[in-house]
């Protein structure tokens, strides 16, 4: 079971475990952990996750037919709320048989 706890109690914890103690001696406070991630360079995690995906695609098998891989996806759906900064940002799209209708509801 995971808990969710306070970044300055995760941060003494972490700095608990590293160094063996038996006690939580704070070694960096939550505001100095926040000054440095601000400084990380968002290019970083770009760049991470593009080695991270071409390891997976260069290593991991994958089943071919008819010399093309195979992929697959779920019938999953997500329903965004009908709100104008939602619309705003994805615009609206009418999927389905009854796409053109109003409901009962007004969305």
């Amino acid at each position: 079971m995971v808990f969710k706890s306070s970044i300055q109690r995760e941060l003494d914890r972490f700095y608990k475990e590293i160094n063996g103690s038996d006690f939580n001696i704070r070694k960096v406070t939550k505001g100095a952990f926040s000054k440095a991630r601000a400084l990380l360079d968002p290019y970083a995690f770009s760049r991470l996750n593009e080695i991270a995906v071409n390891a997976f695609y260069d290593e991991a098998p994958f089943f071919n037919w008819l010399g093309h891989r195979l992929l697959s996806c779920d019938g999953s759906r997500l329903v965004l709320p009908k709100h104008e900064s939602v619309i705003k940002e994805f615009g609206e799209h009418n999927f389905g048989p009854r796409c053109h209708t109003i409901s009962a509801y007004g969305l």
